[in-house]
C-alpha cells in the first residue's frame, strides 16, 4: 500500500512540473526593415517580457525574399546580439562588402539569392536558431530584457516581412496545486481504507 502512495505521489511530481509551451511573435516596424537597402546595415532590439520563462525555440524567417539581380558577392549577414538599441536602427554603409558588425554579437550565419532577381520570384528562409545550437546564447542574452539581431545585406533584399517567432515552457502553478491537492485526497482515501 504505501509502495503505492509512494508511486502516485512521484507520478504527480513528474507530471506536476510539467509546463505549457507559449509562442510569441515579434517583428519590426517597417515589417519589411526598408526591403533591406544595401546601403544600410540594421539592427532590430526586441524587448523580452518574459524574462522568467525558458525559451526552446526561436525561428527567424524572411517571407518571400529575393535579391534585386544576381551577384556574386549579395550576401545577408546576421548576427544574434545582447543588447541593440530597442527597435529597428539604421547604419549608413554605402554598400560596403562584408558584414558590417563582424565580431559583434554571435554569428547566425548568412543567405544568398541563388537566382536574383528584381521581380522574383521570393522564397521563405527560416533560421531554426535551436538547430544552430543558439538557444543558450539567446537565453543568456534574453536574461536582462533585451537582446536582437544585426543585418548586413550586401545587396537589395526585397522581401514580404521578417518575423521572430520565439517558443517558451510557462510553468503551470495551478495545474501542480490542483495535481498536489488530488496525491493528497488520494492518499488520504487509501489510508482510511486500510
Amino acid at each position: 500500500m504505501k509502495k503505492k502512495i509512494i508511486l502516485a505521489t512521484l507520478c504527480v511530481l513528474a507530471f506536476g512540473f510539467t509546463a505549457k509551451a507559449a509562442v510569441y511573435e515579434y517583428m519590426p516596424t517597417p515589417g519589411d526593415m526598408y526591403d533591406l537597402d544595401h546601403d544600410f546595415a540594421y539592427t532590430w532590439g526586441i524587448d523580452w517580457n518574459h524574462t522568467d520563462e525558458v525559451i526552446h525555440g526561436a525561428f527567424l524567417t524572411f517571407t518571400n525574399i529575393h535579391d534585386w539581380r544576381p551577384e556574386s558577392d549579395d550576401i545577408l549577414y546576421l548576427n544574434m546580439l545582447d543588447n541593440p538599441a530597442s527597435g529597428l536602427t539604421q547604419y549608413y554603409d554605402n554598400e560596403e562588402v562584408g558584414d558590417y558588425f563582424a565580431g559583434q554579437g554571435t554569428p547566425v550565419g548568412t543567405w544568398s539569392d541563388p537566382a536574383g532577381s528584381f521581380y522574383g520570384p521570393g522564397v521563405d528562409v527560416t533560421f531554426n536558431l535551436g538547430s544552430l545550437g543558439l538557444l543558450s546564447t539567446l537565453n543568456s542574452y534574453a536574461a536582462d530584457g533585451l537582446f536582437g539581431f544585426s543585418l548586413d545585406p550586401d545587396c537589395h533584399y526585397f522581401n514580404d516581412g521578417v518575423k521572430l517567432t520565439v517558443v517558451t515552457d510557462v510553468p503551470e502553478p495551478a495545474s501542480i496545486m490542483l495535481l498536489g491537492l488530488g496525491a493528497l485526497g488520494m492518499a488520504a482515501y487509501r489510508r482510511k481504507r486500510s
